[in-house]
């Protein structure tokens, strides 16, 4: 029997897809929220000083940087045991926060058009910062309590106009200091302990061969051949390391943690100049070899911005500082 014609209408045969062109993924705008916070942290590497400077609670300012590192796909810090320390992305993010949140801070006081305080912005190491520069800064803001000042305390390299800063101390190999910077002291370094430390492993006259016997705090990242090394020092005060008896030693991450180690009793550091110098005053530490002082061959400058150097302020700092240096003995 004959099948009856069918009525459905014919299924077209699926033709093959029109390629379309790619989506473009969309850039998506960093949220400017925490680069405040980041740069305040990355100028300190310490999330405690910045949420002080912001008025902001230190886990308020971990979850912005936390928030942050989520946006830009990067961790921004490394965080190790009591320190800080900015990663290779955190190193051009800050770069890049600094120089913007400067500049607009410059445009918005003259948009406001108000009178602000003098502010001047210093740059230097962590350890310079820590155990020299705040403490000796107490005297210069009693004296110019109408003075704002700003610490920038890191390594990183900076364009002093581009980034609005004013003065920076940096140690450096001498042909590698600036042609206009000057010159504030050649750095050495020396033994320092306790007065109970030494009084515990011999006499109030020691002699360099019993550091030997004693625990020695040294910097984790150094070289035995560096030039600030204790091999180098025992070297200088003709005293064979290899007659070490079985004390300890304590590693750290920076010469501020070394010093501030020593003056715990923790052991003997060897401590930078000018470093020492004030806890030597104080009692808080001894420096019984001062005589055997190392020079590493690296000195400290100061070096001031060709725009702002004869800013009233400014150079009320400068001459201030050039006269601790010279108080102490250091310098030309």
């Amino acid at each position: 029997m004959a099948r009856a014609p069918s009525h459905r209408k014919p299924v077209p045969r699926e033709s093959s897809p029109v390629p379309r062109p790619p989506v473009r993924a969309k850039r998506r705008p960093v949220g400017l929220a925490g680069l405040r916070g980041f740069e305040s942290a990355a100028r300190h590497l310490s999330f405690t000083l910045a949420a002080e400077e912001l008025h902001l609670t230190q886990s308020a300012i971990s979850r912005q940087i936390a928030g942050l590192e989520q946006e830009v796909g990067n961790r921004l810090f490394l965080r190790r045991t009591r320190a800080l320390a900015l990663t290779p992305a955190g190193e051009q993010l800050y770069r890049a926060a600094r120089e913007g949140i400067v500049a607009i801070d410059r445009v918005v006081d003259r948009i406001r058009g108000v009178a602000s305080v003098p502010r001047i912005v210093v740059t230097t190491y962590q350890s310079f910062a820590s155990l020299w520069l705040v403490p000796h800064l107490a005297s210069f803001q009693r004296a110019h309590p109408e003075l704002e000042i700003r610490i920038d305390a890191s390594d990183h390299m900076v364009d002093l106009e581009r980034e609005g800063v004013d003065i920076a101390l940096r140690r450096c190999r001498p042909e590698r200091a600036p042609a206009d910077s000057i010159f504030l002291l050649d750095e050495d370094v020396t033994p320092v302990l306790t007065a109970e430390l030494q009084k515990r492993f011999g006499s109030e006259a020691i002699a360099p061969l019993d550091l030997l016997q004693m625990p020695l705090i040294d910097i984790d990242s150094r070289m035995p051949n560096d030039p600030n090394s204790w091999e180098s020092w025992f070297e200088l005060a003709g005293v064979d390391p290899g007659q070490r008896g079985k004390a300890g030693m304590l590693f750290v991450g920076y010469s501020d943690q070394s010093i501030h180690a020593a003056a715990r009793g923790q052991g003997v550091a060897l401590a930078q100049s000018p470093f020492y110098s004030d806890l030597v005053c104080t009692g808080q530490l001894v420096a019984p070899f001062s005589s055997k002082r190392l020079l590493t061959g690296y000195r400290i400058v100061l070096v001031e911005n060709s725009r702002t150097r004869n800013r009233p302020e400014v150079k009320m700092l400068r001459d201030w500082l050039l006269e601790q240096f010279r108080a102490a003995g250091f310098g030309t």
